[in-house]
């Protein structure tokens, strides 16, 4: 996996929103990082989200002729930066992600920001993926998602729509922060306001007048062809993980007995979050 320029402003974003003086983060993958010294520079010169410690220490990243997404971290205010990959890379522990980590490897520890950059897609068990993202996160932490949306073919196992997202903080009362559509170098067409219920429109082969359609057109004319989809949403309890229904089709089965609490079902406690599961059209 990669550590590119959208995943490194979407990473300062996340610091800057955390309240914690000495956060910690972990990567879902070991993280190469792809930014350098020219992409340094103009974060200092044009980021207005920078503090003065920050740029103190990113100012000392110039000087090196390699540095590591652990330097990146550290260097805008983390106090740790730790990294799970099956491969063992970069010094991160190898779990399979496929698996429960607490279960399978006794681990525990919880973070201030999860990230998910590039990772998510290559994991078969989603299931156990976003458990353990969500095991990984401290209440009120932050969980940040960056996936293949558009035009990722065989990338991975899997591309993600943002109906997924927004049905998992539903389930598990996450805050939804921010959703955005972006490229690798940092381009990013963010939705929010009233582009953000369109988010949730279903795009139907036979129908050509979707307003979300629309809007990819637009973000492929600004931002290029391989569109990756950013969410930032926030764990607001302790909550057990659940697995989210799409909420368009629970009052399709308000009324079988199933394994699932429906009344935990409905809408997250998020900023602009779509208004209800339950109303969405099919």
């Amino acid at each position: 996996m990669t550590f590119n320029p959208v995943a490194a402003f979407n990473v300062l974003e996340c610091k800057n929103k955390i309240m914690d003086e000495n956060p910690k983060a972990i990567d879902l993958g070991s993280q190469t990082a792809s930014i350098n010294s020219k992409f340094i520079l103009n974060l200092l010169n044009q980021n207005k989200l920078l503090n003065v410690y920050q740029k103190k220490l990113l100012k000392n990243l110039l000087n090196k002729e390699i540095f590591t997404t652990k330097d990146y971290f550290m260097s805008i205010g983390f106090e740790d930066y730790k990294s799970i990959d099956i491969n063992g890379a970069y010094e991160s522990f190898q779990f399979d992600l496929n698996k429960n980590i607490y279960e399978e490897y006794n681990f525990d520890k919880k973070y201030d920001l999860v990230i998910n950059n590039g990772t998510g897609e290559h994991v078969f068990n989603q299931y156990s993926l976003f458990l353990n993202f969500h095991n990984l996160t401290k209440v009120n932490g932050l969980m940040l998602n960056i996936l293949p949306f558009i035009d990722w073919i065989n990338h991975g196992f899997y591309n993600f729509n943002p109906i997924f997202f927004a049905d998992l903080a539903a389930s598990n009362n996450y805050k939804i922060i921010k959703i955005s559509l972006a490229n690798r170098d940092g381009a990013e067409l963010r939705l929010d306001g009233n582009n953000f219920s369109i988010l949730f429109e279903q795009i139907k082969p036979y129908k050509n007048n979707s307003k979300f359609q629309k809007m990819i057109e637009i973000a492929k004319e600004k931002i290029g062809k391989n569109i990756l989809l950013v969410v930032i949403t926030q764990k607001l309890s302790d909550d057990v993980f659940k697995i989210p229904l799409q909420g368009k089709y629970l009052n399709d089965i308000s009324n079988l007995k199933t394994d699932y609490n429906t009344q935990d079902l409905g809408s997250a406690n998020a900023e602009n979050q779509v208004s209800d599961n339950n109303k969405r059209k099919k």
